[in-house]
């Protein structure tokens, strides 16, 4: 994927989307991916993964991606602001039910996934404690720790709402596909399945072929399968299913 410099593109219109270059972050990866079923063009900017990334800061007062920077108005970090932004500039189905039940479930849901304190969030928590654990200095290094508000006493209580949210994924989907719909809202696809599709590779990651991500990130991410009681593989068919039907492989960072 081509990048250009945060330098570069300070000075353009259109919409620059901030990425982390080199790894698939799930943040990043499902902000393109909203972006492009919505067949908007987006220039891809230049973020350092775990970096301090002061430039970045200076120009956005944000330093993890993805960072949405539309003509002059103000950045999108979150998930919903960035969809919201994808629906607003896009065309083609939307990724937000029109049904108002739908909607507000799509939006929990996908919040539970991607949002603060969400299952991502939690999982990081988690990778974070054991490089803690390994390399206890890591914790001064590295700003992550700082991000995620990182503290040992609370990693138990992190398990238990992975596992807790893992259990509701997997009832939702038995419930869907009981009711013959491959989608976890309705019958056709949302954003929470977008969500789930990437933000699922910190429990199981796509094979290399699909996937070609550092070893080491690999590595890091499958701490999370290792630390909680297990999963029900339904979760990754799912992932499966709409990365087949829906979304681009191999994935492109």
């Amino acid at each position: 994927m081509e990048y250009l410099s945060i330098e570069e593109a300070k000075g353009m219109t259109g919409l620059r989307l901030v990425l982390t270059k080199g790894v698939p972050g799930p943040w990043s990866e499902a902000a393109k991916a909203v972006l492009n079923l919505r067949g908007v063009h987006f220039i891809a900017v230049e973020q350092k993964g775990g970096g301090r990334n002061p430039d970045l800061i200076e120009w956005t007062r944000h330093r993890n991606a993805p960072v949405a920077l539309y003509n002059d108005e103000a950045p999108r970090v979150r998930w919903l602001e960035i969809l919201d932004l994808a629906e607003r500039l896009g065309s083609g189905p939307s990724l937000i039910p029109s049904d108002t039940d739908d909607r507000i479930t799509m939006i929990g849901l996908a919040n539970e996934i991607a949002g603060e304190n969400g299952f991502a969030w939690n999982a990081r928590q988690l990778m974070l404690h054991a490089g803690a654990v390994a390399q206890p200095e890591a914790i001064a290094k590295n700003p992550m720790y700082a991000d995620y508000l990182y503290d040992e006493k609370i990693i138990a209580s992190k398990i238990a709402a992975v596992e807790q949210f893992l259990s509701y994924l997997t009832q939702r989907i038995d419930v869907q596909r009981n009711a013959g719909s491959a989608y976890l809202i309705g019958n056709s696809l949302t954003a929470a399945d977008v969500y789930w599709a990437y933000f699922s590779n910190m429990l199981q990651s796509l094979p290399a072929e699909k996937n070609p991500m550092p070893n080491g990130l690999r590595q890091s991410w499958a701490v999370l399968a290792k630390t909680i009681s297990g999963y029900d593989p339904t979760l990754i068919a799912h992932r499966d299913n709409i990365f087949n039907e829906h979304l681009e492989l191999p994935l492109s960072f």
